[in-house]
């Protein structure tokens, strides 16, 4: 960056420009009103007798001598004025330029540390002196931003590592299952089939889990809204439910007064109960779900009940986490991929509603949602 285009040099230079200005037009001012007054007044004499001070006036040689002292004065006046626009243009700039170093300083400092960011240390704070002033707030700012920033590296860090991992163990299985076909050409068709169902499991598997980062992609941008019956809702969710339940003693109960609407997505609302559900269905333990929507002065309270073992108090926290699993190995033979509950969470919120497990219930798991 060069020197003129600095906001330093702008700044002293439009403050010596206007402090020159001023300067300029008081010394017209006044040179005018000398002017004025020299060649108006005309000079009295004093004389001092014993009762007090007399002036009488003068004669014209004695005029005109004075009125030319006057004129030379004038003179004098106008040409130091002159003489000091130039010294007084040249130290109003550097002390403009002195003040305002000393005033953005603290830019330079957040300049340097910018530079010196990294993915590895984007979180750290600038330290400053809080004095109040807006380059203050623009460093608080600035810092605020620099831990929102980190935060999302690495969760997107987070996200790949995990994303790799959860594709690779049934990539892993399809490869060592296709190789020990091909190894071996004396395998019957009885012993290549369970090796065949082994692959397919593990193709639904990608399949499900890239369907559910597409949908946490589409999350991140705006959505559809349309006026939505609730009850309606809840019953089409049950109606959907019903297909995973391969116990005849399982039950869904939806307890929805008539009346409850709604602004929302309805496949993505749809898609947010279901995925609680379908967790009480496969991992509960329990034979029953119970749905009810309830009027708040918030908005409307959806809470979703199990009769099941419940949510361990260490898993309680981290269930909303993206590839959160409980139990990891009963979740991959039931093709649960860890992002249920943190895709519920997100549509919750694209919805401006709240979702959090209520861990005061001892009788199973309790999700409320409000909306």
């Amino acid at each position: 960056m060069t020197f003129t285009k600095s906001i330093k040099f702008k700044m002293a230079l439009w403050c010596s420009t206007l402090l020159l200005a001023f300067s300029l037009g008081f010394l017209l001012v006044v040179n005018i009103f000398l002017t004025q007054y020299m060649k108006s007044v005309n000079p009295l004499q004093p004389i001092f007798p014993k009762g007090g001070i007399i002036f009488r006036n003068l004669d014209t040689l004695e005029i005109e001598l004075i009125q030319q002292s006057r004129d030379k004065d004038l003179d004098n006046i106008r040409l130091l004025s002159l003489y000091s626009i130039l010294p007084l243009a040249i130290f109003s700039f550097i002390g403009g330029y002195f003040i305002a170093e000393q005033t953005l300083n603290p830019l330079e400092n957040l300049k340097d540390e910018m530079l010196r960011k990294q993915s590895d240390n984007l979180g750290e704070d600038i330290s400053y002196e809080d004095t109040g002033d807006e380059i203050s707030a623009l460093i608080k700012s600035f810092n605020s931003m620099s831990k929102r920033l980190a935060l999302s590296f690495k969760s997107q860090k987070e996200f790949v590592e995990n994303a790799s991992h959860e594709i690779k163990t049934p990539l892993a299985i399809i490869q060592a299952n296709l190789d020990t076909a091909l190894a071996d050409k004396r395998l019957t068709k009885s012993e290549v089939i369970p090796l065949l169902q082994e692959c397919n499991r593990s193709v639904r598997f990608m399949n499900k889990l890239t369907e559910d980062l597409l949908l946490l992609s589409i999350l991140g941008n705006g959505i559809e809204k349309e006026k939505i019956d609730l009850c309606d809702l809840l019953e089409e969710v049950k109606s959907q439910a019903a297909g995973l339940i391969k116990d005849n003693s399982f039950g869904i109960e939806v307890n929805c007064k008539k009346g409850y609407e709604l602004a929302g997505n309805k496949v993505l609302l749809a898609r947010a109960f279901l995925n609680i559900i379908e967790n009480s269905i496969k991992y509960s333990g329990g034979n029953k779900v119970m749905i009810e929507a309830v009027r708040e002065k918030k908005g409307i309270k959806i809470i979703i009940r199990d009769n099941g073992k419940g949510i361990p108090k260490d898993s309680a926290e981290k269930i909303f986490d993206r590839f959160y699993r409980i139990d990891k190995s009963r979740s991959r033979k039931t093709g649960g991929s860890g992002l249920g509950l943190s895709i519920t969470k997100e549509i919750v919120k694209k919805h401006d509603g709240e979702i959090f497990l209520n861990d005061t219930n001892s009788t199973g798991a309790e999700f409320i949602i409000t909306l």
